[in-house]
């Protein structure tokens, strides 16, 4: 085997285990100890982090900082990629964001001029965007890990309220508009709540010993499926029905958020049909406030009467002065 397919070869078998010795990996590649040893030592200048340890039991370990063997791309693959990590360049914070930076850079430094030609016209004409939020997310990162490894969290949360402290295990993070929304369990509601990053104040990891919930069977992509679908949520749920006209139905469809639910009559005119968990009534009700004429809700009766409550408020604010 030639020497440079062993070496890329070598740093795919060492990324894929915690500790091994120079015996296994000449046993593995059928060489002398002598080879194995000039490789790795070809592989540590390239930057593969390894750490020797001496002893009867010791052996070599890669640093969690691993680096990955090479990987070739087609042009094609290669631009997909590029506009791929474009695509977060309009968010003002996102996790791993500086390693983002540094692998885009990476990227473009040893792409071939024409294909660096190519992107940079691309630019020009594509671009990928969302609203630049300006309120900071400084527990972004520390709400994702802990959603990764299942921990709760002690947060100080600035609701509608006020600032109050509460227990939360998030179920992940994701971005809409702008904004990064942190879905989670509640201990101090007992109940699974959306929570807006910026408005997160401070965030540490809970007590050891803090009660958890099972949450490995739940995705962040079931956060966004119906309540009565989702695999862990038993809150009581609201069915909502609201009818469009035409115009209200290409407004509704326009939107980012998706309306599986939505029946288009011949007509043009809608009627959505869905349910909603009982802490979302409020968001509901301005959302569907924004349609003005073009939409009347029919039930439930809660989220009527708030509707009703929001116009007689609107309509006592824009009345004439006496």
């Amino acid at each position: 085997m030639a020497k440079s397919k062993r070496v890329i070869e070598l740093m795919i078998a060492i990324n894929q285990r915690k500790k091994f010795t120079a015996r296994e990996l000449a046993d593995e590649f059928e060489v002398s100890i002598r080879t194995i040893m000039r490789d790795l030592q070809v592989l540590s200048e390239l930057g593969v982090p390894l750490y020797t340890e001496y002893g009867p039991h010791g052996g070599y370990r890669v640093l969690r900082e691993r680096q990955l063997p090479p990987i070739t791309f087609s042009e094609q693959e290669a631009v997909a990629i590029f506009f791929a990590y474009q695509s977060l360049q309009h968010y003002g914070a996102l996790p791993f964001a500086e390693e983002s930076i540094t692998a885009l850079n990476k990227f473009y430094y040893y792409l071939p001029d024409d294909t660096k030609s190519k992107i940079d016209k691309m630019k020009q004409r594509v671009v990928f965007w969302t609203p630049k939020r300006q309120a900071p997310t400084p527990y972004l990162q520390s709400l994702l890990d802990a959603a990764l490894q299942q921990q709760p969290m002690q947060i100080l949360y600035d609701s509608k309220d006020g600032a109050n402290q509460r227990t939360i295990q998030p179920i992940g993070v994701y971005s809409y508009n702008g904004y990064w929304y942190c879905p989670g369990y509640c201990f101090w509601k007992e109940r699974y709540l959306l929570f807006r990053i910026d408005r997160v104040l401070s965030a540490e990891a809970a007590a050891d010993g803090h009660r958890t919930v099972d949450l490995s069977g739940f995705s962040i992509m079931d956060w966004f499926k119906p309540p009565e679908e989702q695999p862990v949520i038993a809150d009581e749920h609201i069915q909502i029905e609201a009818v469009l006209t035409s115009d209200g139905v290409r407004r509704c469809q326009w939107e980012a958020w998706n309306h599986t639910d939505m029946e288009v009559h011949e007509d043009g005119t809608g009627t959505v049909r869905m349910c909603i968990r009982p802490n979302e009534v409020d968001y509901f009700a301005s959302y569907f406030l924004g349609f003005g004429p073009e939409v009347k809700v029919n039930q439930p009766a809660q989220l009527v009467e708030l509707m009703q409550n929001l116009v007689a408020k609107m309509a006592q604010l824009y009345a004439p002065p006496k």
